[in-house]
């Protein structure tokens, strides 16, 4: 039969030919995963692991370096292992102390140690005058988890593109010292889910999320346009984003139904943010309360660094960083907790526990916490108010199959007086 892999024919021309004429040879997708890997798969998880395939075998092939199993750059030949590991083989001019360094042997076979790690290393010496040649050979393999280093934040600042004029110098129009802080919290907006109607009852994708965020954040500004505000409260994190690495899992490695690449979004997803403060920011002066979840720990961390470093020079922003699970805010005798989820039984004990210094100057203590996909307001636990925050993001497979189910797309935002508490909620509703 022609889907068959021939004699002499190497794993990677094999898979070219099968995802190539895949329709041909009238094969399903996970047809094509038990031919190449010889082991039964899900539907979803053949799906996944022959488009991460197809998009290796697309970059190799832009630079013309596939040759069989083998790419080949002048000095240097690669190894394209089924296991998923590659073996390089290199002449190196190095020392022995170089020899020995990990991510020295890492760079000079063309691997980011930001997106690969070694394997194993073996280095032969080569007698060639006045040079130390080595013969390198080394095998890699790809981490489950980014590094962030200086040189992804200055990338993505070369990338981001704000749509909105004189942001370095935005002057808040709403100003007023008369104690009221606008509360603005986009939580849950798994930014980077794909979902379908077929699959999940909804359609989520980039677009869509972009659209809705931007629709959201206006009409939260149109409605508060009369009022004049101390301060903006802008919370963020929260599974802003659906995943966490470039295998497009969560961060403890659950498999996510992504639309792009984690590099795309995570670019997107910090222009989002940024645009977001330079709206509010027209206002009146943004804090920005970062709040760690189970979707993008990482991610998100790296993130609002790049957003931090962004407005490094703008006395009108800032912006708290620290990845602790709660974060405590004071607006007078307000005390707000934020966090992405808790036992609710355990909150008061643990609010009065870790906020034990500001508990007793408070007349108002609320947490605001987001993960269900539903607003609820659960009931007072003395002086403690829990709300859940409702959210404006698709719904996934796993939260239909979970019963989180969304009856409407909505964002809660809430004005806050120092002295009286909350005073307003907004809600901004979407719909299905």
């Amino acid at each position: 039969m022609e889907y068959l892999r021939q004699e002499n024919e190497d794993f990677l021309s094999y898979a070219e030919r099968l995802l190539t004429n895949r329709k041909e040879y009238d094969l399903d997708k996970v047809e094509v995963y038990e031919l190449l890997y010889g082991k039964q798969a899900s539907s979803d998880h053949a799906r996944k692991a022959l488009t991460t395939l197809q998009m290796t075998i697309d970059e190799y092939k832009k630079y013309n370096l596939i040759k069989g199993n083998k790419i080949e750059n002048k000095n240097c030949t690669i190894n394209l292992n089924k296991d998923g590991t590659q073996t390089s083989s290199k002449l190196l001019e190095m020392s022995e102390v170089q020899a020995k360094d990990p991510n020295y042997l890492l760079e000079k076979h063309g691997y980011s140690n930001q997106e690969f790690e070694l394997v194993s290393a073996k280095n032969s010496i080569w007698n060639s005058g006045n040079k130390i040649l080595y013969s390198s050979k080394i095998i890699v393999k790809p981490r489950t988890k980014y590094v962030w280093n200086e040189g992804d934040i200055k990338k993505l600042f070369s990338n981001l593109k704000t749509e909105y004029k004189n942001k370095i110098n935005i002057s808040p129009q709403n100003y007023e010292e008369n104690g009221n802080t606008l509360v603005v919290a986009i939580s849950d907006f798994h930014y980077g889910l794909f979902a379908d109607s077929y699959s999940t009852g909804n359609v989520y994708n980039l677009d869509i999320a972009e659209e809705i965020y931007y629709y959201t954040l206006t009409d939260i500004k149109n409605r508060v346009k009369d009022r004049k505000f101390e301060k903006v409260l802008f919370i963020t994190g929260n599974d802003f984003t659906n995943f966490d690495n470039i295998n497009g899992t969560t961060t403890a490695g659950t498999p996510q139904e992504n639309a792009s690449s984690w590099f795309d979004v995570v670019v997107k997803a910090t222009q989002l943010i940024i645009n977001g403060i330079d709206m509010f920011l027209e206002i009146a002066p943004v804090d920005v309360q970062y709040v760690i979840s189970n979707h993008d720990l990482h991610t998100m961390f790296g993130i609002i660094q790049a957003v931090k470093a962004w407005y490094r020079n703008d006395k009108n922003v800032f912006i708290n960083d620290t990845p602790l699970s709660r974060k405590y805010y004071k607006i007078g005798k307000t005390l707000l907790c934020l966090t992405h989820d808790m036992k609710i039984k355990d909150a008061l004990t643990i609010v009065t526990s870790e906020a034990k210094h500001l508990w007793s100057e408070s007349e108002h203590i609320i947490c605001l916490l987001a993960h269900l996909h539903q607003a609820m307001i659960y009931e007072k636990q003395g002086y403690l108010e829990i709300y859940r925050l409702p959210v404006i993001s698709g719904w996934s497979r796993w939260s239909n199959e979970k019963g989180f189910v969304q009856t409407e797309k909505k964002n809660q935002s809430f004005i806050i007086n120092s002295e009286l508490g909350i005073t307003d909620i907004i809600n901004t509703v979407i719909g299905r």
